[in-house]
């Protein structure tokens, strides 16, 4: 060890005394810097600059009549994008679009043709057709380009089908709303129905008995008959004012039928997503328990915070849950859903209880309280889980066993109440021109015989008997139902609207970091500099080591020797790419400490690496290091998912230096899970070890290496 040092001490001070390959040396320690800084600073936010993409625009929508109006859905989507500076759109005709297009002055080109709007219109007849846009891209000029517009077309879509399905519902739900009016005034009349019906039944016995009483007075039997006859002008136009809204009225509640469906369906998954969650939960807390008691040695600080998360999550699908059965429950106020409300509230409060423990187990690890505190707190949130997985069962009873079926049935016997009525109307109308008949029937022959009499009666029966059915029918048309039917066309057309045209409101939520491009893409340039340095290195310091005068050196002190001056410029190298990554280009890092001892392990292995290889097969090994950071560059994972990359790279991901030093940055950055890190660290080192043992192969291949070199010297090449 002591030649060893001293040809460390040798090469140092020749250094400092040359004042030329002092200067190489700074240069070697600030280039590899500059690699990756550049690099880094040159894709830090690409996304941020869409508004400079040029993407055409060309309209030739004609427009349509839609509702009496003149539309055109193409001048609107011109004006909102007028509006939009995400992108730089560019409006011209077709073929000023299409010949830029060839041309590379536009990366894409949307066309919204001529009968864009008469699609759109279609959609609310019997015969739609799907309208359409055209969208081309010049994938020549930038491939990312592409993808980026490609976005943006995605995006228009969209929000022209939210646009245009939300103008559709409000305009139905304002003609509902006036037929409501119209229900709502006339309910009186409408609840009438009833009572005119029992009359005409009521009027019809009276009728036979006056025949049977008065069978030898037709004049009298003759009056009464047309005063029955005034009253049936009456109940025809009641019957034809019922039939206009009950019409109306099925529409809005065959599509009241498919909120309420949704409404079922959305509640049933997110029973099964709260009982995946709490079964996580419940995984997480035994999790904690063993770290209490020595048994794990995860970082019970992360186990918090992902119950805590965990916690939130069910908190939110409950808050949607109550919120989605508040709406319904105004429109049926049915008891089982507000009990189900109130379980779900009940719920809430233990889980916002396991937050409140969960907050004090963590005051209790950042103040190392003792044991017997954190299982009092561990006692309290196991009883808390029990509370909460012994609801979430009563709860999911309590949905699937009474709340669904009461979403499901109401809309069914709404519509069939409805239909019921249509029916019924339509019998009453066939009743009414049978009753004007039997009258004029029996004012015309109020001189026939006490036989013809006896006819009469038989008919009137027959008439009454039809009655009985209509009235037994429409038993369940009473105010408290028609009560039902304005609410519900009553309703906001602006909300529901709304609501049916996009019913989920989208929130990310970045996980680590802040969602610069940038900050994701450092470690793996970060690491690339590493290497480069490394690479730098060997190729313009030489990795022989000269012979003292009067001292014999093996070849293992040489090697040794001269890669500690290695070794002691990658460690500068590394480290002023690392503090420049957060001072220069303003990465912040969750442990920046973590983050230099990464750089200085990950540079400590790749100079082991490069210089092991270069010592032992010379130019070749200078190929060798190339080839494999080749290779680590498309195969480490570092920029994008190695799952995107052919299976074979995926194969080779853990034979590489780079996918260990980029995870290690990574978590430094993003905040450490430290069973990553030490696994990361370990395998880093394993490559050191496995290098320094091929080193000791450097007596069989020195004397090949320098015949080799020496050829080459004497190629002239």
């Amino acid at each position: 060890m002591r030649k060893v040092f001293k040809i460390y001490k040798r090469d140092l001070k020749s250094i400092v005394k040359n004042k030329g390959a002092l200067i190489i040396v700074i240069g070697l320690c600030i280039l590899p810097s500059l690699y990756a800084w550049i690099n880094i600073k040159a894709c830090w936010d690409p996304y941020a600059n869409t508004g400079n993409l040029p993407i055409a625009i060309v309209n030739e929508d004609e427009g349509a009549e839609f509702n009496g109006k003149n539309i055109n859905a193409g001048d609107n989507i011109v004006a909102s994008l007028k509006k939009n500076k995400s992108i730089d759109w560019i409006f011209i005709d077709e073929w000023q679009g299409n010949y830029g297009l060839n041309e590379g002055k536009y990366y894409a080109l949307i066309e919204i043709p001529n009968d864009f709007t008469k699609g759109l219109v279609s959609l609310t007849t019997s015969a739609p057709k799907k309208p359409s846009i055209i969208y081309r891209d010049n994938e020549k000029l930038n491939a990312i380009a592409a993808k980026i517009t490609s976005a943006a077309k995605d995006k228009l879509t969209y929000n022209i089908e939210s646009s245009f399905n939300s103008v559709v519902d409000k305009e139905a739900f304002n003609i509902l709303n006036g037929v409501g009016s119209k229900v709502s005034v006339n309910k009186a009349q409408i609840v009438q129905i009833n009572d005119t019906v029992k009359q005409a039944y009521d009027d019809i016995g009276s009728i036979i008995n006056y025949i049977n009483s008065a069978s030898n007075t037709s004049k009298s039997l003759k009056s009464f008959l047309s005063d029955s006859k005034t009253k049936l002008p009456e109940i025809t136009d009641q019957i034809n004012n019922l039939q206009s809204a009950t019409e109306a009225s099925k529409t809005l509640v065959l599509s009241t039928k498919d909120v309420v469906d949704t409404a079922a369906l959305n509640l049933n998954n997110d029973m099964v997503q709260l009982g995946t969650l709490n079964n996580e939960y419940q995984q997480l807390l035994q999790k904690l328990k063993d770290i209490n008691n020595g048994v794990s040695t995860d970082n019970i600080t992360n186990t918090i915070n992902q119950m805590s998360n965990i916690s939130n999550s069910m908190t939110n699908l409950i808050d949607g849950q109550v919120q989605s059965l508040e709406a319904v429950n105004n429109t049926i106020s049915n008891q089982n859903i507000t009990n189900a409300i109130n379980s779900l509230q009940a719920l809430e409060t233990i889980i916002k209880a396991q937050k409140t423990a969960l907050t004090q187990l963590n005051n209790n690890v950042n103040i190392n309280a003792s044991k017997n505190a954190n299982n009092t707190v561990l006692d309290n949130l196991s009883n808390l889980g029990n509370q909460v997985t012994s609801s979430l069962t009563g709860i999911s009873n309590q949905i699937y066993n009474v709340v669904i079926p009461v979403l499901d049935n109401y809309a069914e016997n709404t519509s069939s109440s409805l239909d019921n009525v249509s029916n019924l109307l339509e019998a009453e109308k066939v009743i009414v021109p049978q009753l004007n008949a039997v009258a004029d029937f029996g004012m015309s022959t109020s001189d026939v015989s006490v036989n013809q009499a006896s006819e009469l009666n038989s008919r009137l029966a027959s008439i009454q008997s039809q009655l009985k059915t209509l009235m037994d029918k429409m038993k369940n048309m009473d105010e408290g139902t028609i009560d039902k039917i304005v609410k519900l066309l009553d309703m906001n057309p602006g909300e529901i609207s709304s609501f049916l045209s996009s019913p989920i409101d989208l929130k990310q939520v970045d996980v680590y970091g802040d969602g610069v491009f940038g900050v994701g893409l450092t470690p793996f340039y970060t690491v690339l500099a590493i290497w480069v340095g490394a690479l730098l290195l060997s190729s313009l310091l030489s990795v022989e080591c000269m012979e003292f005068e009067h001292e014999k050196l093996t070849l293992r002190q040489k090697h040794f020797g001269k890669m500690l001056l290695f070794l002691s410029i990658s460690q500068v190298q590394a480290f002023i790419v690392t503090i420049g990554d957060k001072f220069i280009l303003g990465v912040n890092p969750e442990n920046m400490p973590l983050m230099i001892a990464i750089s200085q392990i990950s540079a400590f292995t790749f100079t082991v690496i490069i210089f092991t290889l270069v010592s032992l097969f010379g130019n070749v090994g200078k190929a060798i290091a190339v080839v494999i950071m080749v290779f680590q560059i498309a195969g480490s994972g570092g920029i994008y998912p190695i799952q995107t990359n052919p299976e074979v790279f995926g194969l080779l991901q853990p034979l590489w230096p780079f996918t260990y030093a980029i995870s290690g940055f990574r978590e430094a950055i993003a905040g450490p899970i430290w069973s990553n890190v030490y696994f990361d660290v370990c395998m880093l080192l394993v490559f050191v070890v496995v290098f320094i043992v091929a080193s000791r192969l450097k007596k069989y291949f020195h004397k090949v290496t320098e015949f080799m070199e020496h050829k080459f010297k004497e190629a002239g090449i």
